[in-house]
């Protein structure tokens, strides 16, 4: 399999994406560990600006501006959620994971995240991307399924709640907003 290498990034860019979209599991099973940070930052910077510029035909241009502050808290939600799964892989799938690496394959699941911003596409990237985050603790953290599948569903089921909510509030807080 072939990795993505901040040496390297166009000849391993496109490899790495194949071999990750095709065989997920041998993809994850076979990732070498990571000691710094350096590529899995380079890979989500290439995945948040290809989420900008992807999205500006469904949006507008002025998204482009945004892509400073969707750099820096993708990075920042990023950084949290591999915390997250570190923590969670330790104390509840009783496996080793560090930081680094946890923050590694939080890297490559985001992945599908570049279509986010396209309407119908975004929610199938962000579960796309669960998906390939529940692979990464099965087959490199050894986790079990159901414990995986727990590990990742209840953050996501808290945010999906958290999101719907505050949409709702907007909403009665303005409700012109939803009109048309």
């Amino acid at each position: 399999m072939q990795y993505f290498d901040k040496n390297r990034p166009m000849q391993t860019l496109l490899l790495s994406l194949q071999g990750m979209l095709t065989s997920p599991k041998e993809f994850f099973s076979e990732l070498p560990p990571a000691a710094f940070y350096a590529n899995s930052i380079f890979l989500v910077t290439i995945v948040i600006l290809a989420a900008s510029f992807i999205g500006v035909p469904f949006h507008s241009f002025t998204m482009l501006f945004m892509v400073p502050v969707s750099w820096g808290l993708g990075l920042i939600a990023l950084k949290f959620w591999s915390l997250y799964i570190s923590w969670a892989t330790r104390s509840f799938g009783n496996a080793k994971l560090s930081k680094a690496n946890a923050f590694y394959i939080s890297a490559y699941a985001s992945v599908p995240l570049m279509l986010s911003a396209v309407p119908v596409l975004g929610m199938i990237s962000c579960l796309w991307s669960l998906y390939l985050m529940w692979i990464a603790l099965i087959s490199r953290c050894h986790v079990k399924p159901s414990t995986a599948a727990i590990i990742i569903g209840i953050p996501a089921i808290i945010f999906a709640a958290s999101a719907t909510e505050l949409v709702s509030f907007i909403f009665q807080l303005f409700p012109k907003l939803g009109q048309t």
